[in-house]
């Protein structure tokens, strides 16, 4: 088969390498020129002979990669006149129209390159065999001189148009084409013009008509006859395909125009293409809203086409607009009736008969159910009406969501039915809760429906097993747990086969130590105070524990072996108050772990309060240099009381004797340099030590130093007034620190200065606005000892004037 391309060969490139190209059959060749309708291949001869006139009855076949003589001349002394015949196949091409067909050949020998090229090409009939000189195909028509004016000789490379001899010859329904070459009239038994070519082909490029548009949809559904469509804005598509493909892959660029109109006014046409593609391609148009009504009988119909040519219309697609919504459905069961009503009707696994009707529609085609969305189809019958066995799955309120659906496929607002699943499901009594992993329980079920005869129970993922039930329905079975965690899957089953719902009981086998304190109660009640010696007691969850492994607040991990009753007892002393936390979990002499305990309890606080006029607890007071006293007092459940240990953030730990009373007294005063870092804020840690060494959890007092900071105050710059560039003006500092002798300020974070405070401890300071918008001035008051109190901000807007 000749090999298809889809853009032409360029000659620049047939010209550098025609000769490999002429004696390869079906050669592909490729371009990056923009895309055009139509297929291009490389067609080479089905056939090639040549003719003798001193051979008038002998036939001269040409084998492939052979050249053809043309002209007379000769061989062992003998004179030899030859024509050559080349035939090409057509079939692929009738019903096409040939957009370019150009004969290339090249010559491979001249007898005289002297005398001008005089080779002729012409059609002549198909021969039914192989030629000879007596019986030649007649002669139809000239198609032209094959280069006589191109200069090389020899030619490696000969072009010329046959595209007019081609496209007769198909549309004449002739299924191959037949050229003959020969030399030009009475010249042909000239010796010196005769040559030799090569094996011609002919680089065809020829275009097919799109098909005519097939499988065509309206919003999704297949034209058919009496279709009936639920919208006023369909969507049309059709699949437009195109015969020329190149070896099955995409063909030509296409598009489709589509066309609709109503089918009782067929002049209101409406016709829309789209943009083009390569078929095969499914193309669309939407409707748009307004066009199209109700009740409206519509039409569509669909051609494609390629940059040469248009398909035919396709058949019209008829259809009907139905935008009524059918009626909500009706939904009744005796089986499970309506309503909220305990305990309910059936059970799980119990089927139920539920009937849905539309009542007034007369094109009810089926109703789509479900119980969460309506999903499931049922036909209805000739009245309208369909029944459905529906089986619940879950006990409890149930809805079923119900549509009407008329034969347009509209369907209805959702009937939403309410009603309850009686629970079916066995009553399981676990029979001994408190025994241990490994050790067997006594289950026992109770029927919750009548005629039971029977219950299948199942542990987990096991196998399932029967037990027979007594004349009440009941039944007792023995299940040993091997896990910590189980769900006894129960269902009974009555006489009828009814089968109930699952119980899933779920229950959980202890394996984690029991643990208690004298001290400090697991039930979240507070507990002795810090620095109590107690103790904790482990008891065993489970058989055969050999030592228990135990951290407090999941802490560092402790091994202590059991007695021989099981149990352990370790010992505590609390460091801290208030909320802790215990870790416990057995182990038995092989190595297997129970479940770990984790529990919570509190320890009793007894940190000393501490208390200050000067500085508040959480509140603000002295001042950068002022002294303050604290009083330490102890908690009301310590005796005792020694000493208190005590620090300020950033200072050293110091130690004050209690008094006999057991409080006691010290004077803090904060640095000389105002703490902007925290802006101000204190914490004190204060613990209390008793005679016996024992060291209470401490109280955290906190309180902010005030930062006793200068008023500023100006009467031409202030915040949001009217100043400008180039204004001058005063600002006034009055001091708040006690014994302050000078300020020091800077504006917009530029050097510090220093102006000295008077007897009233005031100062008065210049300033010309420089620039405009907003500026800042930073002010500290300082005393002759170097105290310094905390800034003072003061914001400057300045106009631009």
């Amino acid at each position: 088969m000749p090999t298809a391309r889809r853009w032409r060969v360029p000659r620049r490139f047939l010209t550098m390498g025609l000769s490999a190209l002429l004696t390869t059959a079906g050669a592909l060749a490729v371009t990056g020129q923009p895309a055009a309708a139509g297929v291009s291949r490389w067609v080479v001869p089905t056939s090639m002979s040549y003719i003798d006139a001193r051979q008038p009855t002998t036939a001269f076949p040409i084998a492939a990669g052979a050249e053809a003589p043309v002209g007379t001349w000769e061989a062992d002394g003998a004179k030899h006149t030859s024509r050559a015949y080349f035939t090409f196949d057509l079939t692929p091409y009738l019903g096409k129209e040939i957009v370019n067909a150009e004969l290339q050949t090249g010559e491979t020998a001249v007898d005289d390159c002297t005398k001008p090229r005089e080779l002729e090409l012409w059609r002549t009939d198909t021969p039914a065999a192989t030629p000879t000189w007596a019986d030649a195909p007649a002669v139809r028509e000239k198609v032209g001189d094959l280069a006589p004016d191109f200069t090389p000789c020899p030619a490696s490379y000969l072009e010329m148009l046959v595209t007019a001899a081609v496209q007769r010859a198909v549309d004449e329904g002739r299924d191959s084409l037949t050229l003959m070459a020969r030399i030009a009239g009475d010249h042909e038994e000239g010796k010196h013009l005769s040559r030799r070519i090569k094996r011609p082909g002919i680089s065809l490029t020829a275009n097919a008509a799109p098909n005519v548009p097939g499988k065509l949809t309206v919003s999704g559904l297949a034209c058919a006859d009496g279709l009936r469509i639920g919208t006023t804005t369909p969507t049309f598509s059709a699949e437009v395909t195109d015969p020329d493909m190149v070896d099955g892959h995409a063909g030509d660029q296409v598009t489709a125009t589509f066309a609709w109109w109503p089918v009782d006014r067929p002049e209101q046409r409406t016709e829309w293409t789209s943009y083009s593609r390569y078929a095969p391609a499914r193309f669309t148009y939407a409707v748009q809203p307004g066009l199209m009504v109700n009740a409206g009988t519509y039409a569509f119909a669909v051609k494609a086409a390629d940059q040469r040519a248009d398909s035919g219309w396709s058949p019209e697609c008829r259809f009907t607009v139905d935008t009524k919504v059918p009626p909500t459905p009706k939904v009744t069961s005796t089986d499970y009736p309506s309503g909220w009503n305990w305990p309910g009707s059936g059970g799980v696994g119990i089927p139920g008969q539920f009937t849905f009707t539309a009542t007034g529609a007369d094109d009810v085609a089926g109703f789509r159910y479900g119980f969460w969305y309506a999903t499931t189809y049922v036909a209805a019958d000739a009245t309208g009406t369909a029944t459905v066995s529906i089986t619940p799955e879950q006990d409890g309120p149930t809805r079923l969501y119900v549509q009407t659906v008329d034969k347009t496929g509209n369907r209805s607002p959702d009937t939403v039915y309410e009603f309850i699943v009686r629970n079916t499901a066995p009553t399981v009594t676990d029979g001994d809760p408190d025994a241990r992993l490994g050790h067997p329980r006594t289950f026992t079920f109770a029927p919750n429906m009548t005629g039971v005869v029977e219950y299948v129970w199942q542990l987990n993922d096991g196998a399932e097993h029967t037990v027979g039930a007594d004349a009440e329905g009941r039944a007792t079975a023995v299940v040993t747990p091997t896990t910590a965690w189980n769900t006894l899957h129960v269902r009974s089953r009555t006489r009828d086969g009814l089968v109930s719902g699952d119980a899933a009981y779920n229950f959980y086998v202890r394996s984690e130590p029991l643990v208690s304190s004298a001290q400090w109660p697991l039930d979240g009640s507070v507990g002795a105070p810090v620095g109590t010696k107690g103790s904790f007691v482990f008891k065993p969850g489970m058989d055969g524990v050999a030592e228990y492994v135990y951290s407090i607040n999941w802490g560092e991990q402790v091994t202590v072996p059991a007695g021989e009753d099981g149990s352990a007892t370790v010992s505590y002393t609390p460091e801290s108050a208030y909320w802790h936390s215990i870790q416990v979990f057995s182990r038995t002499a092989d190595g297997d772990e129970s479940a770990t305990a984790d529990l919570s309890f509190e320890v009793a606080s007894l940190a000393p309060t501490a208390e200050s006029a000067v500085y508040p607890r959480n509140g603000t007071g002295g001042g950068p240099g002022v002294p303050g006293t604290f009083t330490f007092r102890p908690h009301e459940g310590s005796t005792g009381v020694t000493s208190y240990v005590y620090t300020f953030r950033g200072e050293p730990e110091r130690t004050v004797a209690a008094g006999s009373d057991g409080t006691a007294t010290i004077e803090w005063t904060p640095s000389g340099t105002y703490d902007e870092m925290w802006g101000g804020w204190t914490e004190l840690q204060v613990r209390a030590r008793t005679a016996d060494g024992v060291t209470t959890d401490p109280d955290f007092y906190s309180f902010r130093v005030d930062p006793l900071s200068p008023m500023v105050s100006s009467d031409v710059f202030i915040w949001g007034g009217t100043a400008t560039v180039g204004t001058t003006g005063d600002f006034t500092f009055t001091a708040q620190l006690p014994g302050t002798t000078e300020f020091v300020y800077s504006f917009d974070g530029g050097p510090e200065q220093i102006v000295a405070a008077d007897v009233a401890a005031t100062a008065r300071v210049g300033w010309t606005a420089g620039s405009p918008y907003n500026h800042e001035l930073v002010v500290r008051s300082r005393t002759a000892a170097g105290v310094t109190s905390g800034p003072a901000y003061y914001q400057i807007w300045i106009d631009q004037g």
